[in-house]
């Protein structure tokens, strides 16, 4: 009744004292074909029975859902994620830095994405739909059951974006540096990066090294490459590198020596780098620009002596022509 207004919302104060708009518009046709479309706005949110909501809780993804779990009968919940998650090396408990702040939640990775039709494409979804409604009735429920089987069995993060969400922190210099963690430079500049962006769906991207799926790994339980049963363990990279689909005759040498990303620069050296004053950055932009002019114009003047000498040399020949045709004719 309140959340459809696309308005609603309100300016707030963060905890690095930045005013903020939160928004608390919600789409209903969005919601309904979402991930959690079937769920009631109360079943996460707790605190929320009293308008306005004076005691509303921040959202416990780890607590028993409304929702029934098919296969047991229980209700479902993503506890045990949730404590794979603290465990690991992007958790509270996992992670060895004491700025537990930076560290992601669920939603830092996780978006309530609309459910899409399927991996075959409109018409043979369509087509499977026709097939589901001839036993199973209730038309609404046979489509979300089909969006959502297809959906895990198709690639649910393609390669680029994988990469983009785990770059807004490992190659942040600042979040990098209060962790003591070498921030993830020159990646771009690799075979695999360069694939990446030209469109490749099978070249390997983060979480193909960092949690490989067809090794049993997830990426709620990455671990540092200090752990002996981490896929990045100096032990472990050549079963990592010779993964089904990846480099499958991947010797040792060829694991330890193969450089995924470029040797990565030391933190605080890039925070030094990210600390220059706005003066030297300005010096260095009049320098590069000063440059430019000097190599422009010297294409300037080198065209038009060359364009120039041209057109001289037809003039005087046109000349030379016509001067011996004057004493010819004498």
């Amino acid at each position: 009744m309140c959340h459809k207004y696309p308005g609603l919302g309100r300016y707030e104060i963060d905890t690095k004292k930045r005013v903020v708009k939160r928004v608390f518009y919600v789409n209903e046709g969005l919601h309904k074909a979402s991930y959690h479309g079937k769920l009631n706005c109360s079943d996460c949110h707790e605190g929320v029975d009293k308008i306005p909501h004076t005691d509303a809780k921040k959202v416990d993804c780890g607590k028993s859902c409304h929702v029934i779990e098919p296969s047991t009968g229980k209700v479902f919940s993503h506890k045990a994620i949730v404590e794979d998650l603290k465990k690991s090396a992007h958790g509270v408990e996992g992670s060895r830095s004491k700025n537990k702040d930076d560290l992601p939640g669920c939603r830092d990775c996780h978006a309530n994405k609309p459910y899409q039709l399927g991996f075959h494409g409109q018409a043979k979804s369509m087509a499977f739909l026709q097939v589901c409604h001839q036993c199973h009735e209730e038309q609404a429920w046979a489509e979300r059951f089909f969006r959502h089987v297809t959906y895990r069995a198709s690639i649910r993060r393609p390669s680029a974006e994988v990469v983009k969400l785990c770059s807004k922190c490992h190659a942040n210099p600042g979040i990098m540096a209060r962790h003591k963690l070498d921030v993830i430079a020159g990646f771009q500049d690799t075979y695999h990066a360069k694939a990446i962006q030209y469109g490749d769906v099978e070249v390997a991207n983060c979480l193909n090294c960092h949690a490989p799926y067809a090794l049993g790994f997830s990426p709620h339980r990455i671990t540092s490459k200090q752990n002996k049963k981490s896929p990045t363990n100096a032990d472990n990279k050549r079963a990592t590198c010779s993964q089904s689909g990846c480099h499958v005759e991947a010797t040792k040498e060829f694991a330890t020596g193969s450089k995924v990303h470029i040797s990565p620069v030391k933190a605080a050296r890039l925070m030094e780098e990210a600390e220059e004053s706005a003066d030297d950055a300005r010096n260095r932009e009049i320098f590069q620009a000063k440059v430019l002019h000097w190599i422009k114009l010297f294409y300037q003047i080198l065209i038009a002596a060359v364009i120039g000498g041209l057109g001289g040399h037809r003039l005087l020949d046109l000349y030379a022509t016509h001067r011996d045709s004057k004493k010819g004719g004498r």
